[in-house]
């Protein structure tokens, strides 16, 4: 949870003649939740963990009233899109992608007692994943009338994210052709994770029957959600696997 004080007073004009007063999300981490002690809003919460998709409640004063918002990226000050306020307390819209790894910034447009403001909060980029993993097959046993297989898979591996927040979440995802052991050192999830290495050592399952194994590594922030595929064909002559990154 962050605490934000005002740092400076904008210098844009609104065609009502006001300034606009900027009150900065200062705090180095984008989490979910900002909280301010000073202006228009108390907080702003976000709801979704989409990449393309954002949805964020604010908590107005009394008179306080917040009608624009819009999504920048927050290194090249690039607009990204016009989000939508509704009821003076949630702000939704689409995201275009392409946008998933760059850290952003909502700008809400607010007015209170004749003065108007410019409350900012900050969206992480979506989460990154890098995996190093080696599989180690033993103990070919011969089918017969059923597929043969190896008795024995061992799974070495190092693992890192980076969720660029202070509560970000990863967890393991299994799938129906075989199983993983918890690869955040023997783990299958963390929480309020931020950035870390995990390595692993331990036996892994896969499905004969289709000589595959399939599992994903899912990281989460309020900016977007990435997950990284490994997905494996087994047989007695060939053992290859191949990573993929998806948002979401």
């Amino acid at each position: 949870m962050k605490v934000i004080y005002a740092l400076a007073a904008g210098v844009l004009a609104t065609f009502n003649t006001h300034a606009l007063e900027t009150i900065y999300d200062a705090d180095s981490n984008a989490g979910k939740v900002t909280q301010y002690q000073y202006g228009p809003v108390h907080s702003i919460l976000m709801q979704s963990t989409s990449s393309h998709y954002f949805t964020a409640f604010f908590d107005t004063s009394s008179q306080a009233t917040c009608s624009e918002a819009a999504l920048f990226d927050e290194i090249s000050g690039a607009l990204l899109t016009q989000l939508t306020v509704a009821d003076n307390k949630v702000i939704y819209g689409a995201v275009e992608q392409g946008n998933e790894t760059s850290a952003k910034v909502i700008k809400l447009t607010c007015h209170d007692d004749n003065r108007s403001y410019l409350v900012h909060h900050k969206v992480p980029a979506a989460p990154a994943i890098h995996l190093d993993r080696t599989l180690l097959f033993d103990n070919w046993k011969e089918g017969g009338r059923y597929p043969g297989y190896y008795q024995s898979v061992t799974m070495d591996t190092q693992l890192s994210v980076n969720t660029f927040a202070p509560d970000g979440e990863c967890r393991v995802v299994k799938f129906g052709n075989g199983g993983v052991p918890g690869l955040f050192n023997g783990q299958t999830s963390v929480s309020n994770i931020h950035s870390d290495v995990f390595t692993h050592s331990g036996k892994a399952l896969y499905d004969a029957y289709s000589s595959s194994l399939t599992y994903a590594i899912r990281c989460t922030n309020s900016g977007g959600t990435t997950m990284l595929f490994d997905e494996w064909r087994i047989t007695q002559d060939t053992q290859q696997g191949e990573l993929s990154t998806s948002f979401y």
